[in-house]
């Protein structure tokens, strides 16, 4: 049996070879005007391209919604790092998966509004 690839989520039993998405919501702990929201976005689309994770970003009324996906540990690095980062709070997985295909493939990190980030993971309620 493989040993599982990740440390937050051993219940999945992924392997380093798997393909995942990582839901989350989070709250902001400051405001956020609209250059440092795309500062952020261009930080976190520079580190995912250099870690091959994808996704979208969804930011509203003070709330964080994010797929990442990769492989497992790509993936948790890029977890981790918003488990640690100050500008947000009240983070809450909403958990990680194995997926056959990337959906944002062209994607390192995209901006997007809340009813597209909705649409493509219905349990991002932000």
């Amino acid at each position: 049996m493989p040993k599982p690839a990740t440390k937050y989520f051993p219940e999945g039993n992924y392997t380093e070879l798997d393909l995942v998405t990582l839901s989350y919501v989070s709250d902001a702990a400051e405001e956020f005007g609209i250059l440092s929201l795309m500062q952020m976005v261009d930080k976190a689309s520079r580190r995912n391209k250099a870690l091959n994770v994808t996704g979208v970003l969804s930011f509203d009324n003070g709330r964080f919604g994010q797929i990442l996906e990769g492989k497992p540990k790509d993936v948790e690095a890029v977890w981790e790092l918003i488990l640690k980062d100050p500008r947000h709070t009240n983070v809450v997985s909403l958990g990680m998966k194995k997926i056959n295909a990337r959906r944002f493939a062209n994607w390192s990190m995209r901006l997007c509004g809340r009813e597209e980030i909705v649409a493509a993971e219905p349990q991002l309620k932000i």
